[in-house]
């Protein structure tokens, strides 16, 4: 008695180890990781007109020892004017433009700007979230573009600067005052530090997966 109910618990165990051992293997979950990239562009005079504060952020995703063989995806925060003629006296707020990567590099080489940048930087996930919902509502038509914007900040209009720096308003607002160009992306680094994981480390990588290394951009050093 006692063996056949053996053969009768084998019988219907079989079929169930059958499937559990012919099932595919379950696939590796995958890996995030994020960065970013504050840029700046300045003249040699570094006239206000001719000075731009940008920034890009990475998301890369995949398995594996090394990330700078994943799946990556950018997001670049460049306000602009959309005649991309920034005129500092501007009375009044005008329609703006958020540019990518490529077309901020070009606008630089047009009229003659240098380009720094500080990272690539590893980052938490929240700053790269907040940077998308940020493109998001520059591309929008919501804000408009102001060089000077103390009175239209929070919402209304913005510039370069404050497009990049407002991604956080935690502990209150970054006040550029006249920085601009390397100062201003400067600042926007410091206010942006909490952010970063291991300041003192760069991932060149990310650099080359958005292909900076077929400009003419130079790296500054966080501190």
């Amino acid at each position: 008695m006692r063996t056949q109910t053996t053969i009768v618990r084998f019988s219907v165990l079989a079929p169930i180890l059958l499937i559990v051992a012919s099932a595919p293997p379950r696939a590796l979950e995958a890996n995030e990781y994020y960065y970013m990239i504050v840029f700046s562009a300045q003249t040699g005079s570094n006239e206000p007109r001719l000075s731009h504060t940008f920034a890009t952020f990475v998301k890369a995703t995949g398995t594996g020892d090394s990330a700078k063989d994943y799946r990556a995806e950018s997001h670049t925060i460049s306000w602009m004017p959309r005649s991309l003629n920034i005129i500092v006296l501007r009375a009044r707020p005008e329609p703006g433009t958020n540019l990518d990567l490529a077309s901020s590099l070009r606008w630089a080489e047009s009229v003659n700007c240098r380009v720094s940048m500080w990272g690539p930087y590893q980052i938490d996930q929240e700053l790269y979230d907040r940077a998308v919902k940020q493109e998001d509502s520059l591309r929008s038509g919501r804000v408009l573009y102001k060089a000077i914007d103390v009175r239209f900040r929070g919402g209304i209009a913005s510039n370069c600067i404050h497009a990049v720096s407002d991604l956080d308003t935690d502990n209150g607002l970054l006040h550029a005052g006249q920085g601009r160009g390397d100062a201003a992306s400067y600042q926007v680094v410091q206010h942006l530090r909490r952010w970063i994981i291991a300041p003192g480390q760069t991932h060149p990588w990310v650099a080359w997966r958005l292909r900076l290394n077929d400009h003419p951009v130079s790296r500054r050093d966080l501190d």
